[in-house]
């Protein structure tokens, strides 16, 4: 999947849950704009360890309900699921370019 092809944001992950294994998160974008996604992201991550932390998310990507992001991690064996974020607080629905 190209996620060029889609808009890039900022967001803050305003709640957060674990269910199916996996952490329901909803990210708010700013303006009131509050998308919902599902990441496997467990193995590193708690629901407390993500509520306001700022992530970067694609917007509306292909196969996704309308309304939903994918929240962006780099991922290796070694490793597992590393949460992609910037380096300094900025504005909510900030553009990822």
């Amino acid at each position: 999947m190209d996620f060029t092809a889609y808009p890039l944001r900022v967001g803050t992950v305003a709640e957060a849950e674990v269910a199916d294994g996996a952490l329901r998160l909803v990210v708010d974008l700013g303006g009131g704009d509050r998308r919902t996604t599902t990441a496997h992201i467990t193995e590193r991550y708690t629901p407390e360890a993500v509520i306001g932390r700022q992530v970067a998310v694609v917007l509306d990507p292909p196969g996704a309900v309308q309304g939903e992001v994918v929240v962006l991690a780099a991922v290796s064996p070694e490793y597992g699921a590393v949460l992609l974020r910037p380096d300094a607080d900025v504005p909510d629905g900030t553009a990822i370019v």
